[in-house]
């Protein structure tokens, strides 16, 4: 199933450097910005779950009597 997506990217350079490491992975221009969009979204997967995670840990130093150094 295929999903198409059009966009202008506002900016020639960019185009230039997709077009340029298509050439040098010898791919295509769709490869680079999918690998690209993919890395992208994996990143900001692992770093949203590590959030997550250290939220959870610091839950525990939550005290209300801690609020006088809050204010500092």
């Amino acid at each position: 199933m295929g999903t198409r997506l059009s966009t202008d990217l506002g900016d020639a350079r960019l185009m230039r450097l997709l077009k340029a490491e298509a050439q040098e992975r010898d791919t295509s221009v769709k490869e680079v910005l999918v690998t690209a969009l993919e890395a992208y979204f994996a990143d900001r997967l692992e770093t949203k779950a590590l959030a997550r995670l250290a939220e959870s840990t610091f839950t525990e130093w939550d005290d209300p009597r801690d609020s006088e150094y809050d204010r500092l």
